[in-house]
């Protein structure tokens, strides 16, 4: 967490810990477009994006789709390989 001119902002720490992943996981999640991309702020002289509640929610919510998604497709060909049988 930023607290920067009385405001809080979330880093990636704090979304990671969120959604009880790496800060890695959550870098290749927005790389591969399954959560978007958070807004970014101008703390000094560096940008650094942070992870607001609103947009946390948009995420959660696409993530739970993406797993959900996931895990349909790998229960899909575990039945078509005991099709196979």
């Amino acid at each position: 967490m930023i607290i920067f001119n009385g405001q809080t902002y979330f880093t990636i720490i704090d979304a990671a810990a969120e959604f009880g992943v790496s800060a890695k996981t959550i870098r290749q999640y927005i790389a591969k477009e399954i959560i978007p991309e958070p807004p970014v702020i101008q703390f000094g002289i560096r940008q650094v994006k942070h992870f607001p509640k609103a947009y946390m929610d948009i995420a959660k919510e696409r993530l739970k789709h993406y797993r959900t998604a996931r895990n349909g497709s790998h229960v899909k060909s575990q039945n078509s390989l005991l099709l196979d049988l």
